[in-house]
């Protein structure tokens, strides 16, 4: 017999096809923290100030070796470590390494202390690993502070690989060691605060050395072990780097945590945090730890101020100051759908804020009047904002907070509107320019280009299609003029993508769309495959069925680089410098790709279209391209060559688009057209497996939905819909190819029902549904499209 099913793409054979980025840097501090701690994988960490007020200065701690009596310290070796967090939804972090023989295991948390307070926890505990020989070993503790760019090679330390850099290490801090007794003590800086303490086992000798090797003022121990015996030593650090305590006599007298009580209170600090928040459960456990690993370390990537406001970084090396609206808007709008509205809308009074004294962004504009001006420069920002204002109001309907900030708010639109209106300008022969009702010239991201671009153009349309939305669903008496203006934009755009549409010169039966409204097929304008069309297909400008795509798709493949796991390749690094030095760590020429951003959009758009196999691939390559090895987090660039690079890693806008990309695996909401499961793997849907959605926020209500397959020929459906959705469409694909063949025991609000609506072998659809829906669907067997 001839078996017809076709294997479906997998995380194990997409996730091996190259090797995966390892994480340079984890981070442990509490949610909403304006203190950042970042574990590094050489048993270092560096403490920073997330809102910028210590500058570029740095405070580092970490566990040397010196492997012997009298040998000096050095790394552990970070290419060998290997680090795990306790649990996706908890970042506590467990690095081990062996090394000299012995094991190393350090487990890193933080917790706040009873003084409000940071404390950092590092357990360090050192296994002999000979069988037969008792050994005594020299592990030393240094602290350090010193500016960023003395840790690494490069001030970008985003794009070079990992390294450990001695130099930064030398001095040291000068502190005083107190003994509190043989096994515990302190070290205090001069003004008599407390940097940290630590404890150990009575049979070591610990004393704080003013030389070993070329490191100055080092923290000593001496450790005796026993054939296969294991000792520890406890580290406790005070955060006074951002916040000075108020009683530094305290320090030795409350009570030392042990580990698991450590570990425990960390635990439940991230409950607490997580509590009530809207998730989701798949039966395939990696893609559930990437989505609950992306969805905590949001909350990391998000810093409260004394005011009640928040920052919210982007991840990477810098401190939160360095706000990328565009890219914090991704994860910020999914901050949404989770329900973590009150984080979000702490963020948006820093957004608000930047209005004024606005410089505006890089372009050719009337007036900075009225414009948003976040860290960064792109064209895009101001729409960007007003899109995130809209979607908090949107999911909250908050009133009182958008008739608060009406006036605020407004003057964006009216900023929008000047600027564009300014472009309504006509050719000598009474036609319009290509770029008419567009925003002026300008820089589209961060690659030096100027000119009237697709993106930033769709992403203001957007945000300003949004609001204006928002403002007619408050009564606003100015929402028609918004809500035209927003249509009247619309078709300027779609005009200007006509005017810049031509045919691909090696193959005329295929259209080509520029990213920028004069760029001709034949010249490179900015990043083609980041902000061509593909912006346009992601805000809806042409939608998913539009009989274009297929002609984007072939013009992205054939002289953009896109392949069958990646959406773009760059053609090389934008700072040539950083350039140099990626090739030289690799020893040759490398590939760099940038993953998950567009990447998202195919996946959705293959998912609309039924294109199941290209959407899978993008899932399962997406997942493994932009994650870690190691501990999952998200990352911004992969190349198969640097396995140390992980550009902003962790990653917000990242971590963003992979749970988004997750939950249009799972649903997705288009108007009042509700798809579910557009494309999960069909082994999601074997016999004994549930996928489940809870409490995930919308326009109109919270969305939750069961599915189980309850046996070979039946999945059981349990939906809560949100109001106002007129059809529903459910997507069956099962790995051993069963059909759909009926509905049954349909109940709509508690009440037996009749379906009305159509079946297909894989595909469902319900017309006017009721808000709570529950039913089992009948599956039988293909039959065979063989015989022996």
């Amino acid at each position: 017999m001839s078996d017809s099913r076709q294997t479906e793409s997998s995380w194990n054979r997409i996730s091996g096809l190259y090797p995966r980025t390892r994480s340079k840097r984890v981070y442990i501090h509490p949610p909403l923290s304006d203190t950042l701690v970042e574990v590094r994988p050489d048993f270092t960490l560096l403490i920073k100030d997330a809102l910028g007020r210590r500058g570029d200065l740095r405070r580092g701690h970490g566990f040397f070796i010196g492997e012997e009596q009298g040998a000096e310290p050095r790394f552990l070796d970070f290419q060998s470590v290997e680090q795990s967090l306790l649990s996706p939804q908890e970042p506590i972090l467990c690095s081990s390494i062996k090394q000299a023989d012995f094991d190393h295991n350090v487990t890193s948390l933080t917790l706040k202390a009873s003084d409000g307070g940071l404390r950092i926890y590092q357990y360090l505990s050192v296994t002999n690993l000979h069988p037969t020989q008792a050994r005594t070993g020299e592990w030393y503790f240094l602290n350090v502070e010193a500016s960023h760019r003395d840790f690494y090679r490069h001030v970008n330390e985003d794009y070079v690989p990992y390294e450990s850099r001695a130099e930064a290490w030398f001095g040291g801090m000068p502190l005083a060691q107190r003994a509190i007794n043989e096994a515990s003590g302190c070290l205090v800086d001069g003004e008599g605060e407390t940097i940290l303490r630590y404890k150990t086992d009575p049979s070591f000798h610990v004393e704080y050395v003013a030389e070993a090797g070329d490191y100055r003022n080092v923290l000593k121990f001496q450790i005796n072990l026993a054939p296969g015996e294991t000792k520890q030593i406890r580290i406790e650090i005070f955060d006074t780097l951002v916040h000075k305590r108020g009683n530094p006599e305290a320090s030795g007298n409350d009570l030392f945590l042990d580990e698991q009580s450590a570990i425990w209170q960390s635990r439940k600090i991230w409950r607490d945090a997580l509590s009530g928040m809207a998730g989701i459960q798949v039966p395939e456990q990696v893609i559930q730890s990437i989505f609950d690993t992306a969805k905590t370390n949001t909350l990391q990537l998000i810093a409260q101020q004394d005011d009640g406001s928040a920052l919210p970084g982007q991840g990477g090396f810098n401190d939160y100051t360095v706000v990328y609206t565009w890219e914090a808007a991704v994860y910020l709008r999914i901050l949404s759908r989770l329900g973590a509205t009150d984080t979000v809308k702490k963020t948006l009074q820093y957004f608000l804020s930047t209005q004024a004294g606005s410089i505006g962004p890089a372009g050719d504009i009337m007036s900075p009047e009225g414009s948003f001006r976040a860290h960064i420069f792109w064209m895009g920002e101001t729409g960007s904002v007003l899109a995130l204002l809209a979607d908090y109001y949107l999911m909250t309907k908050d009133r009182e907070w958008l008739e608060a900030n009406l006036s605020i708010i407004l003057k964006a639109c009216d900023w929008v509107s000047r600027e564009r209106n300014a472009t309504k300008v006509y050719e000598e022969d009474g036609t319009k320019v290509a770029h008419y009702g567009l925003l002026p010239k300008g820089r589209v991201h961060d690659w030096p280009d100027k000119g009237y671009f697709f993106l930033s153009n769709a992403t203001t349309w957007q945000g300003f299609d949004l609001m204006a939305a928002a403002l007619a669903d408050i009564g606003h008496p100015a929402a028609a003029q918004y809500v035209a203006e927003a249509n009247d934009y619309k078709q300027c755009i779609l005009a200007s993508v006509k005017q810049a549409t031509y045919e691909l010169p090696e193959d005329r039966l295929v259209r080509w769309i520029s990213n920028e409204v004069y760029t001709k097929p034949d010249v490179r304008a900015a990043v083609y495959a980041i902000d061509g069309p593909t912006y346009l297909m992601e805000t809806g400008l042409i939608d998913a069925s539009d009989d274009i795509v297929p002609e984007i798709e072939y013009v992205m493949r054939k002289r953009y680089a896109m392949s069958d796991l990646f959406a773009v390749k760059l053609p090389g690094m934008e700072d040539a410098e950083l350039g140099e030095l990626q090739e030289a760590w690799a020893g040759a020429p490398i590939d760099l790709y940038y993953v998950n951003n567009t990447d998202k959009i195919w996946h959705r758009v293959w998912s609309m279209r039924g294109e199941r196999e290209k959407a899978l691939r993008y899932f399962y390559a997406t997942m493994a391209y932009s994650t870690t090895l190691d501990t999952m987090h998200v990352h911004e660039r992969f190349s198969p060559q640097l396995q140390w690079l992980s550009p902003w890693q962790p990653n917000g806008s990242g971590n963003g688009r992979i749970m988004e990309m997750i939950l249009n695996s799972l649903y997705l909401l288009e108007g009042n057209t509700l798809h579910l499961l557009p494309c999960i793997p069909a082994d999601w849907l074997d016999v004994g497996k549930a996928v489940q959605v809870s409490g995930m926020a919308t326009f109109n209500g919270a969305l939750s939905f069961r599915l189980e397959r309850s046996s070979q020929t039946t999945i059981d459906v349990d939906i809560h819909l949100p109001a106002g959705i007129e059809e529903m469409s459910l997507h069956l694909f099962t790995k051993d190819e069963y059909v759909i063949q009926a509905v049954e025991a349909l109940s709509m609000d508690g009440q037996a029902a009749e379906w009305s609506g159509s079946l297909s072998a894989n595909t469902l659809r319900l017309t006017a549904p009721r808000r709570e829906l529950k039913f089992k669907v009948a599956l039988s067997a293909q039959e065979a499209l063989y015989e022996c």
